[in-house]
C-alpha cells in the first residue's frame, strides 16, 4: 500500500518567528518529493541529503516569503552534486506572467535623450532565473501545472492575489491534497478542491482585523470553502507570526469541524 506523506515545514508570514517558518509543505509519494512553496527557514525541518533526491519545487507566487529559502536549497544542491550525493537537477516551477512597467532612457531618431515605457518581468522572476546559472537546478516557467509521475498527478488553478498566484491539487490512489496558495475570496477553489482528503488553506486574518485588500482569507472564509467543497480535513496555514494559532482554529470551527492549525515538523499520512 502506497502512502502519501505531508510534512509541514512552515506556516507563518511574512517573516519567521521563533521556531515557525514561512510557508512550505513537503509531499512524499512513491519515492518522489514535491515541495509546495519554499518560504524562509523551511530547510531547518528538511533532511536535505534525502529530501533533495527526486525533488520538484512548486512556487505558488513570487512573493519572497514563499520562495525565500530557495537559495539555501540551491547552494546545498550545488555542494551535494559536487560530492556525488545528488544525481539529477532539481526542477523549480515558477509563475511566468508577472510584469511591471518601467521607464528606460533612450535617444530618439534625432539623438535627443528621452524615455520610453517598457514591460519587464518583476525582479523576483529574474532573481530566481539567475539561480539556474552554474547550479544543479532547472527553472521552469508555468502558466499551468500538469505533472504526472506514474499514478500521481499535480494540477494547478489560478487564484486571486496581487501577483499571479496558483493553487495546487495532488491526486493519487492513496488520497488527494490541495494547497490554496495566497488568495482572496474571488476564486473557484470550491470546485478545484472538491472532495479532497486534505485541504491546506491560508487563513491570514481573524474576524475584527482590517483587510485593506481582498488578497487573503479570514479563517472562517477558509472554513466556508472547505465546507462547500466537502473536503475531509482542513489544515489552516499562513498565520500572523505572533498570534496564537488556536484563535484561527476556533474561528474556523464555527463553520467546519474537522480543522486544525498546521504545525512545523508535523507529518500527515494518507493511505488507502
Amino acid at each position: 500500500m502506497k502512502e502519501i506523506n505531508v510534512k509541514v515545514l512552515g506556516t507563518v508570514a511574512p517573516y519567521c518567528f521563533q521556531d515557525k517558518n514561512c510557508p512550505g509543505f513537503l509531499i512524499e509519494y512513491n519515492g518522489f518529493k514535491y515541495l509546495l512553496d519554499c518560504g524562509n527557514g523551511i530547510t531547518r525541518y528538511m533532511n536535505l541529503k534525502d529530501d533533495l533526491d527526486n525533488l520538484k519545487i512548486l512556487i505558488s507566487h513570487l512573493h519572497p516569503d514563499h520562495y525565500g529559502d530557495l537559495i539555501s536549497i540551491i547552494q546545498t544542491a550545488k555542494v551535494y552534486k559536487r560530492l556525488g550525493y545528488l544525481d539529477k537537477d532539481i526542477d523549480i516551477y515558477i509563475p511566468s506572467s508577472d510584469t511591471v512597467e518601467v521607464f528606460e532612457d533612450e535617444r530618439d531618431k534625432d539623438g535627443w535623450a528621452t524615455k520610453r515605457t517598457v514591460k519587464k518581468h518583476i525582479i523576483d522572476y529574474d532573481i530566481i532565473h539567475n539561480y539556474e546559472t552554474n547550479n544543479p537546478v532547472s527553472i521552469i516557467d508555468y502558466d499551468e501545472i500538469n505533472i504526472k509521475d506514474n499514478d500521481l498527478e499535480i494540477i494547478s488553478q489560478r487564484v486571486s492575489h496581487d501577483l499571479f498566484t496558483y493553487a495546487f491539487r495532488i491526486n493519487t490512489p492513496s488520497g488527494s491534497i490541495a494547497y490554496s496558495g495566497d488568495t482572496g475570496t474571488e476564486n473557484n477553489l470550491r470546485t478545484f478542491v472538491k472532495d479532497v482528503n486534505l485541504f491546506i488553506c491560508e487563513a491570514t486574518y481573524l474576524k475584527g482585523q482590517y483587510r485593506n485588500q481582498n488578497t487573503h482569507l479570514y479563517a472562517h472564509e477558509a472554513a466556508e470553502i472547505a465546507k462547500d467543497a466537502d473536503v475531509e480535513k482542513l489544515l489552516l496555514t499562513h498565520f500572523w507570526p505572533e498570534i496564537d494559532k488556536g484563535e484561527y482554529v476556533k474561528e474556523a470551527k464555527q463553520v467546519f469541524k474537522n480543522v486544525e492549525a498546521a504545525e512545523e515538523n508535523k507529518v500527515y499520512t494518507l493511505k488507502r
